[in-house]
This record gives structure tokens, sequence and C-alpha cells, in this order.
């Protein structure tokens, strides 16, 4: 592939955003963007800062489409899209990229460009604290850029790679919601009951409740030890940073962590506090004094107790309980064993274990596919910032017998990974489980498409509503709107989805229930008090 060199200033200018003063902001008007609005490779609009019209404004009107890019603090360099058609003004120390030869360089290839330069910006602000970058600087880059053509071509395949880098991120992310739906389905909450389980406390479930060891981690140490950031928020471990420790003989098993044991997180941050995750390892491991090691008893499997305290039911009684201690929230061994929880037999406990299994095998499968898709695209990305990928299209004649030419490494990467994953989705085995649970585990191959488009289903929507919405009303309008954001498969029309909303208000122990907000002069819904997905 043939490229051309430029100095990035030639084709393409940064333009500096307007040093807004507090005289002109307003509660109405053209929305403002801040370098607090570029996150996760977007731009978005400061709602709270608003700013009434004025032509010395104007040179600074970011549309969408625009790529953005903070020019100082510290996030320098992170840079993302406008996606609004909402119009908006760029702040100071916001930065517009502004191309000036579109026929040499695409905004998208631009996009591409920037994901290859961002190291080299943040290695070349200066500041020390508080680093900053001048456009000068960026603008001062030289860059390899092959025809108009070819970035069309290179910016396809470079977006395939980039969906299923989030399609998989996605299937990951609803496996987690499986689990919560599977565990919400089977047992239901505490407070209601509907099934009729057996009831107590954790105490009661529990052979012992131990704090780990206050004593520091070592350079070098025989053991493990396990730290409250080694626990994730959803309830799983990651070992990335691990530190290690001595102990004693006589010690040992004080601070041991089993296979089976339930590990819990007693302080943190509010949000952070109350993490959980089953001990499934044979490893042997120290516990660390901000943790605590539940032992339970044949009353409870681990997986039981984990799905619920990890449930939003669960969070919530957790945060019910903190305590703030020196601007840390805390929760105690002995609050903890007083939690109220359903018993339900432990052999339905035991097929939700079976569930947890299975989804975790498959879990595991996608993580490791999604490694190797974002070395892929990490890998087609850094090859086409230097000007060395080369994309050959697939010819097709007559609509039926395809012509391929020599096709490039990168395209037929891409397409064995889109086998791989079609192929592995398709091969999800008997679980071994009950017939009604290993139907449950056949509808995850019906959620998880390979698109990550999911079928449009009910009962996911009520899912979804009891996460997002809880105690907060809202109105038909607005649930519609998220509904048809949402990635189904494909959305019924206004009046069926109207139809199922009416349903869940009118049976026998509605769903939903509705209030008039006089204020606003609507109908608002909202959840009944003893709803369960």
């Amino acid at each position: 592939m043939e490229t051309t060199e430029y100095r990035l200033g030639d084709i393409c200018k940064l333009r500096n955003g307007y040093a807004f003063k507090s005289e002109n902001f307003t509660n109405d008007g053209v929305p403002v963007i801040r370098i607090s609005n570029i996150n996760d490779n977007q731009a978005t609009t400061d709602k709270a800062l608003k700013t009434n019209p004025s032509s010395v404004f104007e040179k600074f009107a970011v549309k969408k489409g625009d790529i953005l890019i903070a020019m100082s603090g510290a996030t320098t360099g992170k840079f993302g899209r406008y996606n609004s058609e909402e119009k908006a003004y760029q702040n100071q120390r916001v930065g517009c990229f502004v191309i000036t030869d579109e026929e040499k360089l695409s905004n998208d290839y631009l996009y591409l460009l920037l994901n290859g330069l961002k190291r080299k910006i943040e290695t070349d602000a200066y500041g020390g604290g508080q680093p900053n970058i001048s456009s000068t600087i960026i603008e001062n880059y030289k860059i390899n850029l092959p025809s108009i053509t070819e970035q069309e071509k290179i910016v396809g395949v470079l977006n395939r790679s980039e969906k299923l880098v989030k399609q998989r991120r996605k299937s990951i992310d609803l496996l987690d919601d499986l689990l919560k739906v599977t565990h919400s389905k089977m047992f239901g909450e505490p407070i209601t009951n509907k099934n009729g389980f057996a009831s107590g406390t954790i105490s009661d479930v529990s052979s012992g409740v131990k704090y780990g060891t206050s004593k520091p981690a070592e350079d070098e140490g025989k053991y493990p030890y396990l730290r409250m950031n080694n626990i994730t928020y959803e309830g799983y471990w990651d070992f990335t940073s691990m530190k290690f420790i001595n102990v004693e003989p006589d010690e040992k098993d004080k601070y041991l962590v089993k296979q089976g044991d339930l590990v819990f997180n007693r302080t943190n941050s509010k949000e952070l506090v109350g993490k959980t995750a089953v001990f499934d390892l044979k490893d042997e491991m120290i516990l660390a004094g901000y943790l605590i090691r539940i032992r339970l008893n044949e009353k409870a499997n681990p997986w039981f107790l984990w799905g619920y305290l990890n449930s939003t039911h669960g969070k919530k009684t957790l945060f019910g309980l903190c305590r703030n201690i020196v601007g840390m929230a805390n929760i105690n061994a002995q609050e903890i064993q007083s939690i109220k929880i359903l018993i339900p037999p432990i052999e339905l406990q035991n097929d939700f274990a079976k569930i947890v299994e299975k989804v975790l095998e498959i879990k595991t499968e996608y993580q490791a596919s999604l490694i190797k898709l974002e070395k892929l695209l990490g890998s087609l990305t850094q090859r086409a910032f230097r000007g060395d990928l080369n994309i050959v299209e697939r010819i097709e004649i007559s609509g039926s017998i395809k012509i391929q030419p020599k096709i490039s490494a990168e395209v037929i990467a891409i397409d064995n990974m889109n086998k791989q994953l079609a192929d592995f989705h398709n091969s999800i085995a008997n679980s071994g489980a009950p017939t009604e649970i290993d139907n449950k585990l056949k509808q995850l191959d019906a959620e998880l498409k390979l698109r990550g488009e999911i079928p449009f289903w009910d009962e996911y929507v009520k899912y979804r509503l009891i996460k997002e919405k809880q105690t907060t009303s809202f109105t038909f309008e607005k649930l519609w709107k998220e509904i048809t954001a949402f990635p189904f498969e494909s959305v019924p029309d206004y009046y069926t989805v109207k139809k199922m909303i009416f349903n869940l208000l009118n049976s026998d122990k509605p769903f939903l229930k509705q209030r008039f907000n006089e204020s606003e002069k609507q109908i608002e819904l909202l959840l009944n008090e003893t709803t369960s997905a």
C-alpha cells in the first residue's frame, strides 16, 4: 500500500477552546464541553454548564462527529467523538480537530491515527503534576496516509474488529446478568419469600467467621496474600496484582483460605464495601485484615450465598449496614452474621451452583477470546498507524461466484476469529444439570448471539426495570426510548410494548403500578415494592 508522509498540521488544525467566564453561563442555552466530559472515547455535553449563543462563541461550536481532546491536566491526551446532534461549545483546554483537506484525510481515519498517537501525546505532555500539551506539538507530528479509498477500507476492517471486541464484552456482561436473573427466579428475596423457604441468618449457615491477619505484606513470602483489591465489584477474583506474606506455622490455619470459603470485603468506600467472592482454588492463600472469611456448614452452598450477597437486594442490605469509620464504610463480622437470608433446600442450592459452574466455564472461554480480539485490534491499529496495513477486498461476480485474490493476513485473521467465536457459541453442550436448569443455559445461547444482540424478551425487560429503576418512577415514553436504544435483535412496535406494560399493570400480581404526578401533570410508572424478576 502506497502512503504519503504529511505533517498533521498541514491537513488538520487543532483548535483550542474558549475561556468561558462565570458571567457567560446561564441555566438555558447552548451546553459547554469541558475536559471532564471526555471519557471512554466519547465527548458529551455538560448539562450543568450552558451559555447564551454569541457571535464570539460561534468559532468554538462543536458538531456531531467532531473529535475533541484534553489538552491539560491528569487526563491529557484523552480524546473522544462528539456524537450528539445538539449544538455545543468547547471550553478552554479542550481541543477540537478540524480537517482542512478532506481529500487527503477522513475523520474516521483521523480517529484511528489518534489511537496510535495517544501514547506519544501522553509522553510529550509537559508540566510535571499538571501536564499540558500544545496544539503546535500535535500538529507537528508526522503521519503516513494512504489514499482516501484505502483509508475507508482500513477503517471498515478496524470497525469490524472493534465491534467484535464490544460484542464479546457485552456477552461477558450478559453472563453476569444471567446469573442474577437465575438466582432471583430460583430463590426470590427474603422480604417476600414467595416460595416459602426456611429463613434465618448467615450465622445459621456458617461454621466459622474469621478476620484476616493485620500483618503487612512482604517483598518475598511463601503464601499469596489476598487483599480487598483482589475481589471485583461483581464478585469475581482479580489476581493481576498479588503480594505475598509469611506466617508462623501455628497461625497459618487461622488465616488460611480454603476452597469453598466465602471471602467478604468488610471495609472500603461505601460503593465498594461488601464485595464477596467464593474461593474456588486449591492453592493455599492467606487472608488480609480488611477481609473476612465465612466458612459454611452443610445447610448452605457458598454459590447460593454468593448469589444473594451480589444481588441488587443483597447489595442494598449491605449498604444499609455500613458504618462510617474515619472516612471509610465498615461492616463487622457480627453484622454480617446477622443478615437475614432464605435457606432453601440444599439440593436447589446445589442446582444453582451447577449453573454457576457452567456459566463461569463459558465466561472463561469468552474472556480468552476477548484477549485475542483485543490483541488483534491493537495490532491492526498499530499497523494502520504505521501505514503498512494492506487490505484487499473480495470481488463478487454475478452475486454467486466469488473470486478471492490474495487476501491480507488481517482480513483472514478477522474472518477466522468470527468463525471460531461462532463455532464455540454453537457448541455449548448439555450442562449435565436437570432438564429445567439445562434449558436455562440453552436460553443463554439465544441471549448471547455472536452479533451481541438480544432477542426481545419481556422477562429480560422486567429484570432491566428492577435493576435500573428500583424505587424511582418513570414515564412510558422514557421507557420506550430506553427499550429502543437497548441492543435487542428486534423490538416490537410501540403499541405491542404498550400492551406488554398494560399487562404488567393489570395482572393478578401486578409487576407495575401507576400514579399521577401533580407537579409534572403526567402519569408515571413505578415498580411494586414486592416485585422480583
